[in-house]
């Protein structure tokens, strides 16, 4: 099974106090919700002996996450092919990863999955979730999003 070694990256010690750093605004439960469907896809969400596990289904020209975490994140990519953005001493570092590919994203580092085919993965955390959005990522999805939902 190939695995994408990001060992190397290290977060900005600053990343979490960053102007570019905010905590997204969820409605009460909705990170609980079992099933959460939009024109990108599906998050299928399940908890298995306290550990968090989402199963995303996701088409072919859409992005998602945009965020980095105080915990590690690991990811494994079932089918597809996606670009895997992050961001690391001010600069984008993009891999494009495959079927098969098992993926762990250090703590505090910003990250963004660019779809390339439509796609089916896994993700979870090494502790409790907790996110805070990039903005310079969350512009580029939300911009995305919106002009994928109005184009229809």
């Amino acid at each position: 099974m190939p695995e994408l070694d990001l060992s190397n990256l290290k977060a900005d010690p600053g990343v979490f106090t960053s102007p570019d750093a905010f905590k997204p605004e969820t409605k009460p439960g909705a990170l609980e919700q079992p099933v959460f469907t939009d024109i990108r896809g599906t998050i299928n969400r399940i908890t298995l002996d306290g550990v968090k596990v989402n199963l995303l289904s996701t088409k072919k020209g859409f992005m998602r996450s945009g965020d980095f975490h105080k915990n590690k994140q690991f990811d494994f990519i079932f089918t597809g092919k996606v670009e895997l953005w992050l961001r690391q001493d001010g600069q984008d570092v993009k891999n494009i990863i495959g079927p098969n590919t098992f993926i762990t994203i250090p703590p505090g580092i910003p990250h963004l999955f660019n779809f390339l085919e439509d796609t089916v993965m896994a993700e979870w955390w090494d502790g409790p979730f907790e996110a805070w959005y990039y903005r310079p990522y969350r512009d580029l999805i939300d911009a995305q999003f919106k002009k994928m939902t109005t184009a229809r």
